[in-house]
This record gives structure tokens, C-alpha cells and sequence, in this order.
């Protein structure tokens, strides 16, 4: 059974092993490769495009390293899609962290406290903060109980309900948690941003491509709203042209939201655990 994997020439966080590739092989009694073969049975990774699927016409089952896939590949029927939703376990406390950042200020940190002081306004406690959690997954589901556990006063958004339907969005923080698919391609846009406050932020820490960036771009430049915090972009990894990292009134980080430092060793015993239910 042949297992071909992109987790290699990573970061850290993300790169297999020869240690972790052996102890799949050994003891699942499997040959794993890195590079695309057209017999392999399972694919194991987070990039799976459209040519992995017509170069690789004998897969029957795709394991997804993370709780999504990056782009709006449709699978065919035929073939079997788990994903390690342990591995994303640090991305709902990414996301508060990102909330707190936000709230107390520290995107506009200085030294002087009379030039802070203009900022006060805009801090509040926490029983005062308002919350829009849109997709309310395995992610959303947490963010949720963490900012609840807060004192924040929290609303969410299914999948069921296009934030297009809502007349306003009077919240201080909007956390976008959806994955990426044809539906939620370009789902925030400019109509969306107009229809928040002008003291609000977003947080993304879903899929960049859910965002209309050059709306993104244009509301944050002409401050209708007051910030954003996000973890994701088009176009991974950022690039140094990317016009959001011109502007005073946004956090970007290079997609670590599920960084733990276990978390490559629990996708590992996870697609171990996978692997020996699929050859039973």
C-alpha cells in the first residue's frame, strides 16, 4: 500500500520526519513517498489540488493534516476525506489572543502614555465587549466557549445563514472562522465591512480567500473600520508586496494559529489511528 504525503520541506511544525515516516511504515506496514506516485492508495497532507487527483487516479482516501483543505477542491464520491481536527486544537486560543490584543490595545502600544491615552476610549471591560462568531464548526464551537468563559457577550453565525442577511453588524469583534469552499470564496466583501461600526475589528484566522482583499484593503485604509487581526491571506506565504502590511491598522502572522508544540507528533498518532481502521 503506498501512502504518498506532502509534509515535507516544511517549517517545523508541519515537516515529517524520516523518524515519523519510519514508525508509519513499520508499524502500519505501509511505503510512504514524497514524491507523486500514480499508484498511491492515500494521500496525507493539506495541499491536495486538482492534479493530485487526475495524477493520482487510484486514491481512495484523502487524510487532511489539518481540520480543512486550503482550496475549493470537490472530491469525487469515490474517494474516503478525514481530517485531524486535534491538530487545529490551538487555533480557537489564537484567535482570543487575538481579541485581547485587539481590545487592550497593544496594536497601538507606545511608550507615551499621552499619546495612548486617545486610545482609552476604545477599551472596555469585558462584560461590555460584543462578539459575531461566523461558522460555528469544531473552531467557531470554542472561540465561543473561551469568550463566553470571558464574560463576552457572543453571537454566532452557521453556515445556514449568509451574514449578507443580517441588516447590520454592531459588534465590536467579528471572527471569521469558515473554511474555504465555492460557498465561502470571497464572503466577506465591501458590503459586508460597510456594515460594520467604524470602532470595530475583524479577525480572521478561517481562509484568507473568504475575504475580498482588496475590499479588506480598502475599508481598513480608509478607516471605516478600526483594525484587523489576521492570521491568514491570500496568497501563502505573505508577500512582502501584500499592501495589507502597509497599513498601521492591522496584525498579520504567517498562518500559526495551530501552532502547539505537540502538534505535529498528535496528526502523526491520529493518521496512525486512521490508517489501521481503513486497512481493517
Amino acid at each position: 500500500m503506498i501512502i504518498y504525503t506532502d509534509l515535507h520541506n516544511r517549517t517545523k511544525n508541519y515537516t515529517l520526519t524520516d523518524k515519523m515516516i519510519q514508525e508509519v511504515e513499520n508499524q502500519c506496514d505501509v511505503e510512504i513517498t514524497t514524491v507523486i506516485n500514480p499508484d498511491a492508495e492515500i494521500y496525507w497532507g493539506d495541499k491536495i489540488t486538482h492534479h493530485h487527483l487526475s495524477v493520482m487516479p487510484k486514491l481512495k482516501w484523502i487524510h487532511l493534516s489539518k481540520t480543512g483543505v486550503g482550496n475549493t477542491v470537490n472530491f469525487p464520491d469515490s474517494i474516503v476525506v478525514t481530517n485531524t481536527p486535534d491538530s487545529s486544537d490551538g487555533v480557537a486560543e489564537y484567535a482570543v489572543t487575538g481579541v485581547l490584543y485587539l481590545l487592550r490595545g497593544l496594536d497601538r502600544m507606545t511608550c507615551n502614555r499621552l499619546e495612548f491615552d486617545k486610545n482609552i476610549n476604545y477599551i472596555k471591560p469585558f462584560n461590555q465587549v460584543s462578539c459575531l462568531i461566523v461558522g460555528f464548526g469544531r473552531i467557531g464551537k470554542e472561540v465561543c466557549r473561551l469568550l463566553k468563559a470571558l464574560g463576552m457577550n457572543v453571537n454566532v453565525l452557521d453556515r445556514h445563514t449568509h451574514i449578507t442577511e443580517l441588516p447590520e453588524l454592531p459588534y465590536d469583534f467579528i471572527i471569521n472562522t469558515l473554511p474555504l469552499s465555492s460557498e465561502t470564496l470571497n464572503y466577506f466583501t465591501a458590503e459586508t465591512f460597510g456594515k460594520m461600526h467604524k470602532s470595530s475589528y475583524i479577525v480572521n484566522i478561517g481562509r484568507g480567500e473568504t475575504m475580498n482583499e482588496d475590499d479588506l484593503f480598502n475599508v481598513l485604509h480608509e478607516k471605516q473600520i478600526r483594525g484587523a487581526f489576521l492570521d491568514v491571506v491570500h496568497n501563502e506565504p505573505v508577500k512582502r508586496s501584500n499592501r495589507l502590511l502597509n497599513l498601521d491598522n492591522v496584525f498579520v502572522s504567517p498562518n500559526i494559529a495551530n501552532a502547539l508544540n505537540n502538534m505535529l507528533n498528535t496528526q502523526v498518532q491520529v493518521f496512525i489511528k486512521q490508517l489501521i481502521k481503513y486497512k481493517q
